[in-house]
């Protein structure tokens, strides 16, 4: 819906972001009894079409001319990339579903390094909200594997022959191959979007009929205003994007699900006489620890064929190793020709293959604002500071030998012809960090429960809040966390 004419006084917790964290924390508000206002900057979801036939995706249309990458500035000589969507449904209209949990030693590994990397959490305690999220996102997944724990699966696959058969061979020595855990949807689909998960269509639409949830659609946030007398935010400013007044919106609290880039900005614009450096900013951490997984997508050539493949398949990470703790890669192994013989089942020598490495993140880069930034203003560019170290790159050379090397064990003679241009911060769309938990609030800016330290009534639950970035795809676990946060915030007004 639009915004609503008149004053806007709401005694609901007030949500920014309709995407995936967004929409997950609002549905365990509305479920406990909370009742909930979305502000979303956009006006619609975009146009898509998605044909699912037996298990296999025969037929995709997303609208791309939605897709934003000006929206920021990026340090002299330091290029970035940062590609956002101002649509209900956010980056989840043209995501590519992959759902893998992170591991146990995910939240403690990098600890060994140094205490900044320790999460306040632990695995256990998103099992039950891994879970959530899982029923939410319908998943598919084949047999568990070594260095990703299992999902809840609505469906199961089971890879082609020759693969399975790669995938037995390649455990004996250590390497572990299996389907990706994926949100693919029910094998027979047809849908007007662009995913087999959007948030919007998914979990948004059916609150909509709730009188517990609204909807403000094309409401871009500028910033929340601090009550120094109550101590907490009461309400937040935005811009109606279709007539550009300004409206603001009170609520009980605030849940932050923006996106990293997004909800960092709105923190550092929402000053105030006992937050001149923004919002929940008074030790300085909110926007930096920036992080990012390094990306490459390589075409490789099998010297055997080998069956297309319908499901990706994922070499995980090598072990952990707590002598070399926290570098690691992660393959994905998909098609690089036409979804077509995947239908056919035919096979092909021609695979692309998807590469996320690790970083680790410093105060010295992150999200800022310019110096002449206008407060208030709806289009204040965040600049955006972020290079990877050298570790990050060398780990991410080391995945194409051990590519070879696994493969060559198992005698498929692989083909890695590049090019490979300099990897580029922020391609991965994997941004988080810039408003991180930890036990700390001298290295983080929210608590384990995912409220800011210094403004305990506004929760910040995308990834913004992620203390390290490992190797494997975020929204799941974001998703995990957002659940888990609007639960605890349910526990809190109750």
């Amino acid at each position: 819906m639009t915004p609503p004419a008149g004053p806007l006084a709401d005694d609901s917790v007030v949500v920014v972001g309709s995407g995936p964290t967004g929409a997950i924390a609002a549905a365990q508000l509305v479920a406990r009894g909370v009742k909930v206002t979305m502000l979303d900057a956009g006006p619609a979801a975009p146009r898509g079409i998605i044909l699912r036939v037996g298990g296999n995706t025969l037929y995709r249309y997303k609208d791309e001319k939605l897709l934003e990458a000006d929206r920021h500035e990026h340090a002299p000589g330091r290029p970035t990339e940062w590609k956002s969507s101002r649509t209900l449904g956010g980056l989840s209209n043209y995501w590519t579903a992959a759902v893998p949990r992170f591991a146990p030693q995910d939240f403690t590994e990098a600890a060994a390094i140094d205490e900044r990397y320790e999460w306040p959490l632990r695995y256990d305690d998103l099992v039950p909200f891994y879970e959530v999220a899982e029923k939410a996102l319908t998943v598919t997944m084949g047999e568990p594997f070594p260095n990703i724990p299992t999902n809840t699966a609505r469906y199961r696959c089971t890879p082609p022959a020759d693969w399975a058969d790669l995938a037995r061979r390649a455990a004996a020595s250590g390497n572990y191959l299996g389907p990706l855990p994926m949100a693919k949807g029910t094998p027979w689909m047809a849908a007007l979007r662009g995913t087999e998960f959007g948030s919007y269509h998914c979990i948004i639409r059916p609150l909509l009929s709730t009188k517990l949830f609204t909807l403000v659609s094309g409401a871009q946030v500028t910033r929340l205003n601090w009550n120094s007398s109550t101590a907490r935010v009461e309400s937040v400013d935005f811009v109606d994007r279709a007539t550009g007044e300004r409206r603001t919106l009170h609520g009980r609290a605030v849940v932050l699900a923006a996106g990293a880039v997004d909800t960092t900005t709105i923190l550092l614009r929402s000053v105030s006489a006992d937050f001149p450096d923004g919002l929940g900013n008074s030790r300085h951490v909110v926007g930096r620890y920036l992080h990012d997984h390094p990306k490459e997508w390589w075409p490789v050539a099998t010297a055997q064929p080998l069956s297309a493949l319908a499901h990706p398949m994922y070499l995980s990470r090598t072990a952990f190793d707590p002598e070399r703790p926290f570098y690691a890669t992660s393959m994905t192994f998909g098609l690089a020709s036409h979804r077509i013989n995947t239908y056919l089942r035919r096979k092909t020598g021609s695979f692309g293959v998807q590469v996320f490495g690790t970083m680790l993140p410093t105060p010295e880069v992150g999200v800022s604002l310019p110096d002449d930034a206008t407060r208030n203003d709806a289009e204040c560019r965040p600049r955006i500071d972020l290079t990877y170290e050298q570790a990050a790159i060398d780990n991410m050379m080391a995945a194409r030998v051990r590519l070879r090397e696994v493969f060559g064990e198992l005698g498929v003679t692989l083909t890695l012809d590049g090019p490979f241009p300099p990897l580029l911060p922020g391609a991965s769309i994997h941004f988080g960090g810039t408003v991180r938990m930890h036990r700390s609030p001298e290295f983080g800016a929210v608590d384990a429960s995912n409220r800011l330290y210094d403004a305990p009534n506004v929760v910040v639950c995308d990834s913004s809040c992620f203390t390290t970035g490992p190797e494997k795809n975020p929204t799941l676990t974001a998703m995990a966390i957002a659940a888990r946060a609007g639960d605890l915030l349910a526990d809190s007004l109750q």
